[in-house]
């Protein structure tokens, strides 16, 4: 039998811009620079797990190892040794080879992810030879049946893929999954310059994952996890295939065990592709969320065709359905300049995204912009863990790279200063969605959809305190006390049990003031906990195709986890019976396990 070990690069990572950890991409893109209101979260290696559940052959996962466990498994000789990575690992993975190659010099090493992309084009041929014996360069699925000999054209499947999740720190250190994963495809056929993605894909796109087959996986996560939020169906620009969108859709509207009410799906998209369809259509597919690559307002007549559209008014339209908007902006293109660069900015800005990602335009080694920068000899020799959203890395035509690093914060600040915080603008969103959706002619809309951001309203209503009480500014306190009379004028006075939240969360933002002013966050960037999956081919289809290991028992985690539940279940308890006293015409209205979004 052939032994396969893949795995994620060992920790310690480095940290990323302003000191923030890598595995955590609601503080170091999303939600950043919100002072106590920065959401921290968690993520997966999700491609790992996908091959290990669609190759017929056992395998272990590693998901954030340490050196010493790392070459302690490597020593059981394995068969081959995969390794997933962003470039931004590049050094430790190029150490993580040199020990296979030292304990195992059997083991064949093969290198994949954006990583993998970078290896390729950054070294020699005799240098990679050294250190692996296969790059993945493309769908890994088909790359490893390919190497292990068997059928290509079995059927893919995906099921328990890890969830994961953010929260406010100071609410909840460890938060738990409440986002879901569905792989939809992988690659995209526009052509950007800059993206890993289309050139990993050869400018094409990829189905792995048929809308029914989408669909079954989405209702399978609501039955297991029903606490689940939200459930990313990832594609790069997944909107812009209709014919499965509209398909998933159909599905959802004739669902009568979750459909509109409980269904609600994240998705990667475009202007261009968004722009396909009536907006109502759009809500009626309980589409509830999305990023767009908007990247400069300038994008459209530069050649990025996939912008092309009026994002304002797409985005508006959106959100006034109660569809989440997200969306990135890249300064430092070759037509930026010290003038249109800040009306870029303004731009993005006055658009009112939920959530943020704002960065410089880096060239990923591998992409054309890579190799273009290249030839006009523009690269600057940076090391591999600045390789990333903000690293630069290049010689900008009309700025210095430290003027654009600024401007990146002081876009970052103006958001901030302009929406505050992105879980207020979520509930901005939820509320719009519910008023629209109430008023709506359209049955599913009316009865069912509405009654979704009803929830996520009340889920969220007892966070407009503190974020009042420590709301950047007299502007942005005033928009949030205008939320909380919205609220009031649809939903009537809150339950008891959300104003006894409502000033639990306050408490615990002074805290959170206090020590942030102390003891900074961003000082204590978080590294993963170190898991090991072991996919041993012999589940059951109703139960998740791998065990979870735990080789470092962390007892003041389990500590945490346990009281938290203890805590949470007595007070919710006392919530109930309080609002069953003294507002008995009034349901729950809240948790206390304070899930929150900003997808």
């Amino acid at each position: 039998m052939t032994k396969i070990l893949f795995t994620t690069p060992c920790q310690p990572y480095p940290t990323q811009f302003e000191n923030d950890s890598l595995t955590d991409v609601a503080s170091q893109r999303l939600c950043k620079g919100q002072d106590i209101f920065t959401l921290r979260g968690h993520v997966h290696c999700y491609g790992l797990h996908l091959i290990a559940q669609n190759i017929s052959q056992p395998s272990i996962l590693l998901e954030y190892p340490s050196w010493d466990y790392f070459e302690k498994e490597v020593r059981k000789g394995y068969d081959f040794v995969g390794i997933s990575f962003f470039q931004t690992c590049t050094d430790m993975v190029l150490d993580m080879c040199k020990i296979i190659r030292r304990v195992a010099p059997e083991t064949k090493i093969v290198l994949g992810h954006y990583g993998a992309l970078t290896f390729n084009a950054a070294f020699p041929e005799d240098y990679k030879k050294e250190h692996a014996d296969y790059v993945c360069i493309g769908e890994g699925i088909k790359f490893f049946r390919t190497l292990l000999g068997e059928p290509l054209d079995s059927p893919i499947s995906q099921s328990y893929l890890p969830r994961c999740g953010d929260n406010l720190p100071w609410l909840d250190r460890h938060p738990g999954g409440n986002n879901s994963f569905v792989i939809a495809g992988l690659g995209c056929p526009s052509g950007c310059d800059f993206c890993a993605t289309t050139e990993m894909h050869a400018n094409e796109r990829i189905m792995l994952y048929p809308p029914d087959k989408v669909f079954e996986e989405i209702k399978r996560i609501y039955r297991s996890f029903p606490n689940t939020v939200q459930v990313t169906v990832y594609d790069e620009d997944f909107l812009k295939y209709t014919e499965e969108v509209r398909e998933l859709g159909r599905l959802v509207q004739e669902d009568s065990e979750f459909g509109l009410r409980k269904i609600n799906w994240f998705a990667l998209s475009s202007i261009e592709s968004l722009n396909q369809y009536d907006w109502d259509e759009l809500a009626l597919t309980g589409f509830g969320g999305t990023f767009i690559g908007i990247e400069s307002k300038f994008a459209p007549t530069s050649g990025y065709q996939k912008r092309t559209g009026d994002a304002k008014e797409t985005i508006e339209e959106l959100q006034k359905r109660g569809i989440t908007c997200l969306g990135g902006l890249m300064l430092g293109f070759d037509f930026h300049d010290r003038i249109n660069i800040h009306e870029d900015i303004n731009y993005y800005i006055s658009l009112g995204l939920v959530s943020h990602q704002i960065s410089r335009v880096s060239p990923l080694p591998g992409t054309p912009l890579w190799y273009r920068l290249k030839e006009e000899n523009r690269l600057f020799d940076i090391p591999w863990v600045d390789q990333n959203f903000y690293g630069g890395g290049m010689k900008y035509k009309n700025f210095e790279p430290h003027e654009v690093e600024a401007l990146v914060l002081e876009s970052l600040k103006k958001y901030y200063q302009t929406w505050g915080p992105s879980l207020m603008r979520q509930f901005r969103v939820d509320l719009n969605g519910y008023e629209y959706c109430h008023a709506s002619s359209h049955r599913l809309l009316r009865e069912e959809r509405a009654e979704r951001h009803k929830e996520s309203c009340e889920r969220l209503y007892p966070l407009l305190r503190a974020s009042e009480h420590f709301a950047p500014n007299g502007i942005v306190r005033r928009k949030i006390r205008q939320l909380a009379e919205r609220y009031t004028k649809n939903f009537g006075t809150p339950a008891p049990s959300q104003e006894i939240m409502s000033y639990y969360v306050l408490l615990k933002a002074f805290q959170a003031k206090i020590r942030e002013g102390i003891d900074p966050i961003n000082r204590h960037p978080k590294q993963e906990p170190f898991k090991i999956y072991r996919y041993d081919k012999n589940n059951g289809q109703s139960e998740p195709p791998y065990k979870v290991l735990y080789p470092n028992k962390d007892y003041g985690y389990e500590f945490y986890r346990d009281w938290r539940g203890i805590k949470e279940q007595g007070f919710t308890k006392v919530l109930d019976y309080i609002d069953k006293i003294l507002a008995p015409d009034k349901a729950a209205k809240t948790t206390t396990s304070m899930d929150v979004r900003c997808r």
